[in-house]
């Protein structure tokens, strides 16, 4: 990700891409990316982590389980 753009303009082209004529691979491209961490983070919560930790796993993992269901979302909408 280029560190030059502000955040919202970074989610602007994310939308953009989304709603696009190549969806389907931006959603492809996005969605291995949260895949991949979903898997660090299960993972890693397999291994075990110090008490304090796991809270901030479990919100994570959370979060970015709802990232895959709305970049889903999005496609369809947009498509």
């Amino acid at each position: 990700m280029d560190r030059d753009r502000t955040e919202p303009t970074r989610l602007l082209e994310i939308e953009k891409e989304l709603a696009g004529p190549e969806r389907d691979s931006a959603l492809a491209r996005y969605d291995a990316v949260l895949a991949a961490l979903g898997r660090r983070l299960e993972s890693a919560m397999k291994e075990g982590m110090p008490p304090d930790e796991f809270p901030k796993a479990e919100a994570l993992r959370e979060a970015n389980t709802l990232a895959r269901k709305i970049l889903r979302l999005t496609t369809r909408v947009g498509g």
